[in-house]
């Protein structure tokens, strides 16, 4: 699989301009496996976006959404209500939004 990006990268990165932004796209999936689709952004969009919500309670009705798209802003959500969450990660580079995980839980402070 790995292998397959990077070659897929390479192709594109040899036929379009340097500077245009390519991102991962899909519209509310349960896997990242679903989110694989590539995407040229428009001269507009200078982010790759990834939003991930879940629902559920441990076992219980456990559902997560992704969906990764092009933005020309990064929003910046990450709300935890304990039986629901909701987060954005934003990058700027080509292929950038390949995971589909949130980010990670700050720490004790």
């Amino acid at each position: 699989m790995k292998v397959v990006l990077a070659v897929l990268l390479a192709v594109i990165l040899c036929a379009e301009q340097a500077d245009s932004l390519w991102c991962f796209t899909c519209e509310n999936q349960s896997s990242n496996w679903h989110c694989l689709k590539i995407t040229k952004c428009s001269d507009a969009d200078k982010h790759c976006l990834t939003t991930v919500g879940f629902l559920g309670f441990g076992m219980w009705a456990a559902r997560r959404q992704i969906t990764k798209k092009c933005s020309p802003i990064c929003p910046h959500f990450n709300i935890n209500l304990g039986l629901a969450s909701y987060s954005t990660t934003c990058c700027q580079s080509t292929l950038c939004n390949l995971s589909g995980k949130p980010p990670p839980k700050p720490g004790p402070q």
